[in-house]
């Protein structure tokens, strides 16, 4: 599955953020040259889920309040902490990639997964840190 959008930080803030659930962990992975083209992959996520990209300035554990997955605990801190991939859907295999053109404001953040499983807390991958 492949997707092509810009890496835009959005205007909504989560403050709180990274467990697990009893679905499958995502792996992922960002590749590229910041503040141009990055490629953020993932695998082994649940099949055909929506999921949103995270980053902060550092990491952490932060809880999400509310929202759809609320309790869940992010590895990220709360510094500046963002969406900037609000809604893409895991893929039929669980697995894909999003190639985009990232702002300035994104090099070295460190990014996570979170798949919107309908589980309380929600799936979530590991922590990468975004190429500076």
């Amino acid at each position: 599955m492949r997707h092509s959008t810009m890496l835009l930080i959005t205007s909504l803030v989560v403050p709180g953020v990274i467990a697990g659930s009893a679905f499958a962990q995502p792996m992922i992975s960002i590749e590229g040259s910041c503040p141009t083209r990055l490629t953020f992959r993932w695998e082994g996520a649940s099949p055909d889920l929506p999921a949103a990209l995270i980053v902060a300035e550092q990491t952490g554990q932060v809880t999400i309040p509310t929202w759809h997955c609320t309790g869940t605990v992010l590895g990220l801190g709360s510094r500046g902490i963002r969406v900037v991939v609000p809604t893409f859907r895991t893929g039929p295999e669980g697995r894909g990639e999003v190639t985009g053109r990232a702002s300035r404001t994104l090099c070295g953040l460190f990014a996570q997964m979170l798949v919107v499983d309908g589980g309380r807390p929600c799936a979530t991958s590991n922590v990468v840190q975004i190429p500076e």
